[in-house]
């Protein structure tokens, strides 16, 4: 997801709420455990507290939860402000958000699994799992879908697509796919590159079709519990998860309760529910073999072919450099520094995952506030660690 306009509107927290934000910023962990005593270990954790703490204000982030880690090990991670605003719950580490689009470098890794086991080859075309589609879907390759080159338009251009109502509307996947069906294709599928929800919702019909599982199960027995994501599942509105936080969106200066979406469009686009900690346990998967060979790693960080060999290219990176798309993960520069990110944005919910694999360096936020400006924001607590770090591709980082 992550269609939404930003809010420019800032909301003005009394003196007593940003006080008490301020009380429950006292860091849950500062570790200490980085690699061979980095000078990492010597940024100062209430100077990063102070900071996020001035950003909520400023933005009116009711709550957030952030984790910084360095060569897969947690060195900061700390929750700030409120879960839930009318009941004055404060975020906690095992408070999970909707993470929106963050769901896609999930969606990315089961797919890498499924075809690390054979069970699919990302040239094949989707029609070799999926029935139903439209004719003229019939030439998409999976591998298409994932790296967002597969032409097809995203559901929020389908004809039905209302912003005011569709929120709303429970589909499954036959219905999905045949208000979908109703968008012509938007280019020749692997000719240009085009962020595209649609796709990713159908890597979760493929990944279920491939494995046998729900796209739940697989998520749950091939990725959560290996690495010990203990807070995290597939979101639904009907279920009981213990902390979940509530989500916010500002209109007119005021905070209101987010609007209600359903579940199902979510899926394997956008469905995820999680905390910093656990991202962060992600995170540090990426240094071992926990769920891809490195080859596989790998894979989700290159630039997409398109069919004329060139790099896809997605957007820029706001100076002037082009951002390039892997699988579930943007490709992008900050200030010099090669950055791999994802995110998500949805209503009531922000969050941001940067990583700096050249310098073994990663920032994730979290927050339960619609369109949270939350790239800077992790732009420069990156910038306070990446100060005391030397690029370095020889070691263990990934690219």
């Amino acid at each position: 997801m992550g269609k939404l306009k930003l809010h420019t509107a800032i909301f003005i927290a009394t003196a007593s709420f940003l006080l008490y934000c301020c009380n429950q910023s006292k860091p849950v962990e500062h570790g200490n455990d980085a690699k061979d005593g980095s000078s990492v270990l010597n940024v100062d954790p209430k100077k990063i507290d102070t900071f996020i703490a001035g950003e909520m204000e400023r933005q009116g982030i009711p709550g957030a939860s952030v984790a910084v880690v360095y060569a897969g090990k947690i060195i900061y991670k700390n929750c700030f402000g409120l879960a839930n605003v009318e009941y004055s719950i404060p975020v906690k580490r095992e408070s999970p958000f909707k993470i929106a689009s963050l769901t896609k470098p999930f969606t990315a890794i089961a797919i890498m699994q499924l075809m690390e086991r054979g069970k699919i080859s990302l040239d094949e075309k989707i029609t070799t799992y999926l029935d139903g589609l439209p004719a003229e879907w019939s030439s998409i390759t999976i591998g298409q879908l994932l790296h967002h080159t597969s032409g097809l338009a995203d559901y929020f251009k389908a004809p039905d697509w209302s912003w005011k109502n569709s929120w709303r509307i429970d589909l499954n996947h036959d219905e999905f796919i045949q208000m979908c069906s109703r968008s012509p294709m938007v280019y020749p599928p692997g000719t240009k590159m085009k962020y595209c929800n649609t796709g990713y919702y159908l890597l979760g019909m493929v990944i279920e079709k491939a494995s046998g599982l729900s796209y739940e199960e697989y998520l749950s027995e091939h990725i959560f519990r290996p690495i010990r994501m203990s807070h995290s599942q597939l979101d639904k509105g009907q279920s009981i998860i213990y902390n979940r936080v509530s989500g916010y969106t500002l209109y007119d200066k005021a905070l209101k309760n987010a609007e209600f979406t359903s579940d199902t469009w979510a899926y394997s686009e956008g469905g995820i529910i999680t905390t910093a900690e656990d991202l962060a346990k992600l995170d540090s998967s990426f240094y071992t073999n926990a769920l891809l060979k490195k080859a596989s790693l790998e894979q989700l960080w290159l630039p997409s072919k398109l069919t004329d060999g060139s790099d896809g290219i997605i957007g820029d990176n706001g100076a002037g450099k082009s951002n390039h798309y892997g699988a579930g993960w943007f490709i992008s520069d900050y200030k010099g520094h090669r950055l791999i990110l994802a995110g998500g944005n949805k209503p009531g919910y922000t969050c941001t995952f940067f990583r700096f694999p050249d310098n073994q360096v990663s920032v994730i936020i979290l927050s339960n506030l619609s369109s949270s400006d939350l790239y800077p924001v992790a732009g420069k607590i990156a910038e306070m660690y990446l100060e005391h770090t030397r690029a370095d591709t020889t070691g263990p980082a990934r690219p």
